[in-house]
């Protein structure tokens, strides 16, 4: 072999040699990078399921407070009501009593009578009775025709037929109760904050074509003026007042969302009011 050749070989095998450490330092490069994605991925699964966890707790915990309370009313306001409305009862057909009393009488039966009717409406709203067995639609037509029977402000439910909407009644009792609430505290916030004249809740089949996904919308739609508490009537203090329970309303829509593997759009200003979307796509309800 001429001298030629051998510097041809020479450096034929430098050059394969330094191909081959390019490999070996790449390969090594990506098994460090994959090793780091593994925990960092590891590392996120583990604070998810933490937070969860928490999320789930501060849930069970809200709604064991709600279940105690409201057995609470009912063993003690509404019992202390109904005696009140028994002993008015008797007191307006007892003799000796004049006309102005017996308008008196009666001015405070109905004023009890609608004490006792708003104590039931909370008592519903804080538990409500028919969770295990009655649908979501069932459950949602109640709450409007609660919220109607306040006087407060308008509210309108409508559910459009589907095979979906029908399946949704063997979800499990927990998965109701968050579509319950977070529609309610929907409903909560644009009564108390909104100033809307009319509400209204709309469920229906729709597919997600960004995700190419099938599932349930519900839709809280007001014509308020928003979360903004700009457009809040009062003081300073109270418009801050009203943003803190609205941020704590939503932020616990959000968990719940969460747990429901739904996604929660909110849109609201104050020239078109606030627009509440909840998409529960069918691997959520199946």
């Amino acid at each position: 072999m001429n001298p030629s050749e051998i510097n041809i070989a020479v450096f034929q095998f430098v050059e394969l040699l330094s191909i081959i450490s390019v490999l070996c330092i790449s390969f090594i490069i990506f098994l460090l990078s994959y090793i780091k994605n593994r925990d960092k991925n590891r590392s996120l699964e583990e604070q998810n399921k933490k937070e969860r966890l928490v999320t789930e707790t501060i849930t069970q915990v809200q709604e064991n407070e709600r279940s105690r309370i409201s057995r609470d009313l009912h063993d003690t306001v509404t019992q202390d009501i109904r005696t009140a409305l028994i002993y008015t009862h008797k007191l307006r057909d007892s003799q000796g009593l004049c006309e102005g009393q017996k308008n008196l009488l009666q001015k405070i039966q109905k004023i009890e009578e609608e004490n006792l009717k708003n104590i039931r409406n909370i008592i519903r709203n804080l538990t409500p009775s028919e969770i295990e067995t009655a649908s979501i639609t069932q459950l949602l037509s109640e709450l409007c025709e609660n919220t109607n029977e306040s006087g407060l402000v308008e509210c309108k439910f409508y559910a459009a037929p589907s095979a979906l909407l029908t399946k949704i009644s063997e979800i499990s009792t927990e998965q109701k109760l968050n579509i319950f609430r977070i529609i309610q505290e929907s409903i909560t916030n644009a009564v108390k904050h909104s100033g809307a004249t009319e509400i209204s809740v709309i469920a229906r089949e729709e597919t997600d074509t960004d995700n190419n996904c099938t599932g349930l919308l519900f839709m809280i739609s007001d014509d308020g003026s928003g979360f903004n508490s700009d457009t809040t009537t009062g003081s300073a203090e109270q418009k801050d007042v009203i943003s803190q329970s609205t941020h704590l309303g939503i932020k616990g829509m959000k968990s719940r969302a969460t747990l429901l593997g739904a996604q929660l759009d909110i849109k609201s200003n104050e020239e078109t009011g606030t627009q509440i979307k909840l998409f529960l796509p069918v691997k959520a309800i199946c």
